[in-house]
Parts: C-alpha cells; sequence; structure tokens
C-alpha cells in the first residue's frame, strides 16, 4: 500500500510540472480603468483596452501595466485589435470614435468614420488589407469597411447588404473568405469579404450573439441572452446547432468572449469565470482554478470575463477586476495511448458517474489528481478492466494515471 501510495504521488508531481494546464490562473497586476473588454498583442507587449481609463501597456507579461493614451486621457475602449505594429480601438457610446496608433499607444489617429456621433464600437477584424467595424444600433451602420492602407475618417463604407433591420452587430470573426457577424437579437449573419451580401445562419435564431470564434470550418457563437447560450457550426457559419443539451451550465451564465488554440476553445462568461472544451464545443468543463480561493469563494465577488488573448504560452483573460493569465502551452488530451501494457483507454469521457480504465496487460495502480495535483482518489488496476466511481466529484477537470500513462479527463 505504501508503494502505491508514492507511485501514486510521484504521478501527481509529474502532472503537476509537466502539464501546463495544471497551473493556476494568477491575476497580474491589475491595470487601473474599471472592466478590460479588449486584449491585443503586438510581439511581446500586452496591451488592455478598459472601459474607463483607456488602453494600458505591458512589456512584461502584466507585471507591469502603463497608460498609452496619448492625447485622448480617457479612452473608454470597448474593442481593440492589432495589426503588425498597428493598433486599432474602438469606444462605446460615451466617446464613440476609432482611434489608431503606429507607435505602441503612444500616440493617437482619430479615424472615426466622418458623421458618426456617439457610436457603439462593439467589434473590430482584421481580414487580409482591409478592416472591419462591428457598430451597435447607430443610424443603422451596423458594420462598415476600410481599406488598411489608407485608412482615415473618410476611407470607411457602409457593408450592410443584407443586415437586419436593427443592424445592431455585437461581434465578428473571419472565416476562411467570408465575415460572421453576431447581431443583437437576430442570430449569426455571414458575407464574403469583398462584398456584402449578408445572409442569416440557420438556427441561430433570434439570440443576441456576443462573442464568436472559427477554427477551421468549425464555429462556436456565444449569446449573452436567451436559452440556449450556445450554437455550434460545422459548415464555417452557413447553418447552426443548438448546443442546449451539452451546454446547459451556461444556461443564465451570458458569454462574452471565446477564443480557441487550436485544440481547446475557452469561453469567458459573466458569473462562473472560463469554460473549456476539447470537441469543438460539444461538452464543456469549468476552467476556472485560482479563480476561486480555498474556500471556494471567488475573487472580486465573481469572475466576469469580457476578453481573451494568447501570448507566449499563457491564455490571458480580461476581467471586471483587472487580467488574468493561465500557462497553456502543454495540453493532455489523449482518450488512449500505445504502450508496452496495451492500448489503454479511459472512458467515457466526460462523464458524470463513472470512468472505466481497460486495455492495460499487467496489475498496475491508478490514481486521480485535481487541476491542482492533489490526490484525489487511488486504486489498484485489477482483472483488465477497472471502473472508477467519480458521481460525488465537482464538476472540472482531472488528470488520471493508468500504468505509466496519465489522461486528461473531465467530469460534468
Amino acid at each position: 500500500m505504501k508503494t502505491k501510495h508514492i507511485l501514486c504521488s510521484l504521478f501527481a508531481i509529474l502532472l503537476y510540472t509537466g502539464n501546463a494546464q495544471v497551473n493556476n490562473w494568477q491575476q497580474t497586476t491589475t491595470p487601473p480603468g474599471g472592466s478590460v473588454w479588449g486584449l491585443a498583442v503586438i510581439g511581446n507587449t500586452m496591451f488592455a483596452g478598459a472601459s474607463n481609463g483607456g488602453v494600458y501597456y505591458s512589456p512584461d507579461n502584466g507585471a507591469t501595466w502603463t497608460a498609452r493614451n496619448g492625447a485622448v486621457s480617457s479612452m473608454p475602449v470597448r474593442c481593440i485589435v492589432a495589426n503588425g505594429t498597428d493598433l486599432y480601438v474602438g469606444t462605446n457610446p460615451l466617446v464613440g470614435k476609432i482611434f489608431k496608433s503606429s507607435d505602441l499607444g503612444l500616440n493617437w489617429t482619430d479615424i472615426t468614420p466622418t458623421s458618426f456621433s456617439n457610436c457603439d464600437m462593439h467589434s473590430l477584424l482584421i481580414a487580409g488589407n482591409d478592416i472591419f467595424a462591428g457598430i451597435g444600433a447607430c443610424s443603422n451602420r451596423g458594420v462598415m469597411k476600410s481599406s488598411l492602407s489608407s485608412i482615415s475618417a473618410t476611407s470607411w463604407v457602409t457593408f450592410t447588404a443584407g443586415l437586419p433591420g436593427s443592424k445592431d452587430v455585437r461581434s465578428l470573426a473571419l472565416s476562411g473568405n467570408d465575415i460572421l457577424a453576431g447581431t443583437y437579437g437576430a442570430g449569426v449573419y455571414k458575407s464574403t469579404a469583398s462584398a456584402a451580401n449578408w445572409s442569416s445562419g440557420t438556427g441561430s435564431g433570434s439570440s443576441y450573439i456576443q462573442a464568436l470564434c472559427t477554427n477551421g470550418s468549425n464555429a462556436i457563437a456565444g449569446a449573452i441572452s436567451g436559452t440556449p447560450v450556445m450554437y455550434g457550426s460545422t459548415d464555417a457559419g452557413t447553418s447552426w446547432t443548438s448546443l442546449a443539451t451539452s451546454t446547459s451550465m451556461f444556461n443564465n451564465k451570458p458569454v462574452y468572449a471565446i477564443i480557441s488554440d487550436g485544440t481547446n476553445i475557452y469561453a469567458g462568461t459573466e458569473g462562473e469565470g472560463v469554460f473549456i472544451s476539447s470537441d469543438n464545443g460539444v461538452t464543456w468543463a469549468s476552467f476556472n482554478q485560482g479563480f476561486k480561493d480555498n474556500s471556494g469563494n471567488w475573487f472580486c465577488n465573481q469572475i466576469n470575463v469580457r476578453s481573451f488573448a494568447f501570448m507566449g504560452g499563457y491564455l490571458y483573460a480580461g476581467t471586471d477586476c483587472g487580467v488574468w493569465k493561465i500557462a497553456v502551452s502543454t495540453t493532455v488530451t489523449g482518450l488512449y495511448e500505445n504502450s508496452t501494457e496495451g492500448k489503454i483507454q479511459v472512458f467515457p469521457n466526460p462523464s458524470n458517474e463513472a470512468i472505466t480504465i481497460s486495455g492495460y496487460r499487467t496489475e498496475s495502480v491508478y490514481c486521480l489528481t485535481d487541476i491542482s495535483g492533489k490526490i484525489i482518489l487511488q486504486g489498484r488496476l485489477e482483472n483488465g478492466k477497472t471502473k472508477v466511481d467519480i458521481a460525488k466529484l465537482e464538476a472540472g477537470i482531472y488528470f488520471i494515471t493508468a500504468g505509466s500513462k496519465s489522461f486528461k479527463i473531465v467530469k460534468e
């Protein structure tokens, strides 16, 4: 028994040091200025767009933040995007403008489309040589487009043909040569990037789509109102399927940000932090280690996630209480591995009752740890197949070792 405990502890240490997702979310030095609605990266520099304080600059992975608002002392930032060494920000209706900086935020140029009056700039998207702006209900603009090479206050053109009457666009995403637009109350629309010819994505209904993310031909849309809150597409945004059955955990948890690293999808919510999916949004698990203390209490009352960005092996989250980060450079994703012990399998995964370990050829031990490396369960693998009861575990991500192999499992 003592040998089993030592072996299990060794695997827990290996998991903790060898798998980046075992790290906890860490709060960076918080930039002042309210909610962080936008994050952008230029090289090794991170920019945060805040609702009250404007743009903040960090050259050291969030250890320090410095205001970079140039002559505009208070830019209530709603969205921010980088293109090469250029930075673009859109503001909320209090200012209602679009600004550009080519010197890491030291100086800004007002490139707001002519005749704008207190419009709400919800989203900015770079697509090839063009930039698109997703705009709230404001003189029926919806989406506007400009060439990057000649951008100015007079270079913008409306890009609305086919959008619904309200033309209230909250999110934009690139899907191949097409643009996806998440609307406020009319679901997802799709158009070619070259010319506006918007058509409604079937199945997205009247949802209020605040967040969009694409990964190849797959796409995920997150809403801030209604049930279900998540939709999925496998045909590049042409048609959408309700993910209500598998994403009931999102009910009453508005989704404000979605990002993908090519393997996992991360969804940022209002009230429940971050969820993670490794199967294109079919199933999800809580990804909030570090957002809560040892007693299970949220920092800042709760974690409302408004934006995401990747930089240097970390996922950064902009929240209502500053910028947080977590290492995600290495992920254990396999459900089975070939080994000298046979083709070990762990199934079903995800599960809410029990998992079965099979395929090993020799008796060995298993141990299950939480995301921090703490041992939760351990036992002996016997008779070629072992069932492990996980019904009493909290929903989330765990790691289990079987023989000499390690697996990530999701408890629903």
